[in-house]
């Protein structure tokens, strides 16, 4: 009978001879926000990884809320915890061969920089073109495209607390190894993260929410909305 191969003796704690972080500080991040830095995730440029900054390095930040989240920490976690289970409570109602219009999520990492959220990157020869940088230029292709995943948000009832045109991005995602085709996705600002979680009573309710998320969008990027419709048009 063959011998089971044998650990090695580790003299001490383990963690002085196995560091599991993923290094991310000699990197430099693709994106930032006011509350989270986002990086390339360095063995798969298929993937990003969003990593909640320090209280003292985020700026522009409200008196009351600085105050509120040193008191109470759990709150600098909350938009994550919210974006996540949006994404699990769509991909557990969609079927097998529907179109997620939010981006993927694939769990957490501890990286040298802090907790980092890994989920998955939309490309177009480099990062993907976001809405606030297509919006002056913005074609009839893209315009369908974004409109499809518009519908989409509807169709699968998701919960979008920050429509904002950064979050929408242009471009292709990972299919199984292969390209995908091109799309618009959003890629951020999912989950119902109001005080008062309104949106997450029932579809009738979000919808609402939707609606008011999409007039406020047109006016901050010059398309035109279609209340009835629920559809955006060049003006």
């Amino acid at each position: 009978m063959s011998k089971q191969p044998v650990a090695p003796v580790v003299d001490g704690p383990m963690q002085q001879t196995f560091q599991p972080l993923l290094k991310l500080s000699h990197l430099t991040p693709v994106a930032e926000g006011s509350q989270r830095v986002i990086y390339v995730h360095p063995t798969d440029p298929t993937k990003l990884i969003k990593v909640l900054k320090p209280i003292a390095d985020t700026k522009r930040r409200a008196k009351l809320a600085t105050f509120t989240e040193r008191h109470f920490p759990s709150i600098r976690t909350r938009w994550t915890r919210k974006e996540y289970g949006e994404y699990l409570r769509m991909m557990l109602r969609i079927g097998p061969t529907d179109i997620p219009p939010i981006t993927h999520m694939y769990g957490f990492v501890q990286t040298d920089v802090g907790l980092g959220c890994i989920s998955e990157n939309v490309t177009d020869g480099g990062l993907g073109q976001t809405l606030h940088t297509a919006k002056d230029n913005l074609n009839a292709t893209d315009l369908a495209l974004f409109n499809d995943t518009i519908a989409r948000l509807y169709r699968f009832g998701i919960r979008a607390g920050d429509m904002t045109a950064r979050n929408f991005v242009f471009g292709h995602r990972n299919y199984a190894g292969q390209q995908g085709p091109r799309e618009c996705v959003l890629v951020d600002g999912f989950g119902d993260i109001h005080a008062i979680p309104v949106r997450s009573i029932n579809d009738w309710c979000n919808a609402l929410g939707l609606d008011d998320s999409c007039k406020r969008l047109a006016a901050k990027t010059g398309l035109r909305w279609d209340a009835k419709q629920r559809q955006f048009s060049l003006n």
